[in-house]
């Protein structure tokens, strides 16, 4: 029976400048009909939903998710209890009623022709569909998904974690297949939100020294943060950015310089996190000769950078979009053995409050927003 349920709605899409004005003026809680499960779906009650950096972007009508549809339900990184099935989708995977699933962000066309899924990669599908974007997403009381979307959740992981395996599997995706760290490297990660920080955790696991870079507005709340965790902060700026605080000389928390202090303290690896263009069109020259930039941000314009330089010193660039069901596995491992504490970085919100989370997750006001969906 169709039923009526309170959703955060994403309803406009006017560029805002969250500096001048109110941040959250496309969104509003709104009720929405839910009906039942078709064919292959399941029908679900959200417990804990994260804000993600791009339901900001979408939030402030950025020009990189103007080909979302509105009015749309936002959330794409979150946990659920399965409350029925459709036509065809019960067992599927052994679910069953009242299992606890994290979705699965990111679903491909399946059609046997597509590289991306005939690897298993729906991620690099391009005719796929996210969740929160193509169809409503998880920042709502019900909603209904298809069932290869859900991915049980391992015994041990709360559903509050379970809300952090999406962008925890995206940044493992980056970090341990695409950067290549080894024991000893020194890493720059450039952003502080919630997807640096997770790549700072994964990067110094693999055995990097990390530092992270963040604005001035990030010195109280994140970079202060990422210290406390280990992690040397650096604040940047237009006038001072990243290379050229390295060429200063930077020492690392542990007293020793960080980079190679005979080229200009260059590092080994870059992880771009930021999505700010002024920093994926300089990464090259904080890395050393046939050192790897790793971007794991999507950007509102399209970014110049120096090409032939980036020809000469024989770096590698590897692009991170989204994640799969062997990341999502990876990000459970990480998970269960404590390699990112879920505690450290959530600020939890009750849905009556869901607006208020994306307006401090905006406003660099937490390191990561999480919405109890469920009370």
């Amino acid at each position: 029976m169709p039923t009526k349920v309170a959703a955060l709605r994403l309803i406009g899409s006017e560029p805002i400048d969250p500096n001048t004005g109110p941040s959250t003026r496309n969104l509003t809680v709104a009720e929405v009909t839910i009906g039942e499960p078709g064919p292959g779906e399941v029908l679900v009650e959200p417990l804990w939903c994260g804000v993600c950096g791009s339901d900001n972007s979408a939030s402030l009508g950025k020009a990189n998710f103007s080909w979302v549809q509105r009015p749309r339900t936002l959330g794409h990184e979150f946990s659920a209890r399965i409350v029925a099935f459709g036509p065809g989708a019960e067992g599927h995977a052994g679910l069953k009623v009242g299992d606890v699933i994290a979705a699965l962000a990111m679903r491909g066309c399946q059609d046997p022709r597509c590289r991306g899924c005939r690897r298993g990669r729906w991620n690099y599908c391009r005719r796929k569909r996210i969740i929160g974007f193509h169809r409503d997403g998880g920042l709502a009381r019900r909603a209904i998904l298809e069932v290869d979307r859900c991915v049980p959740v391992r015994p041990g992981l709360s559903a509050l974690q379970a809300a952090l395996i999406e962008p925890l599997s995206v940044v493992a995706q980056g970090v341990l297949r695409k950067c290549g760290i080894q024991p000893g490297m020194d890493v720059v990660v450039s952003g502080c939100g919630i997807m640096g920080l997770m790549a700072a955790e994964l990067a110094r696991a693999a055995g990097g020294r990390v530092a992270i870079t963040g604005i001035e507005r990030d010195r109280a709340v994140r970079l202060a943060l990422a210290e406390q965790r280990g992690f040397l902060p650096i604040v940047v700026s237009p006038e001072v950015p990243l290379h050229e605080r390295l060429r200063q000389g930077l020492d690392g928390l542990d007293g020793r310089r960080f980079g190679d202090p005979f080229d200009d303290g260059l590092v080994d690896v870059l992880i771009e996190c930021s999505g700010a263009p002024a920093s994926l069109a300089t990464a090259g020259l904080a890395v050393q000769p046939e050192g790897t930039i790793c971007t794991i941000a999507t950007y509102p314009c399209d970014v110049s950078f120096g090409a032939t330089a980036f020809t000469r010193t024989g770096q590698a660039m590897q692009g991170v979009m989204g994640s799969s069901h062997e990341d999502y596995d990876n990000a459970q491992t990480l998970l269960l053995r404590g390699v990112l504490p879920a505690e450290v970085y959530a600020t939890t919100y009750p849905f009556e409050r869901a607006i208020d989370a994306l307006a401090d997750s905006i406003a660099a006001k937490t390191p990561k927003a999480v919405v109890q969906v469920q009370a």
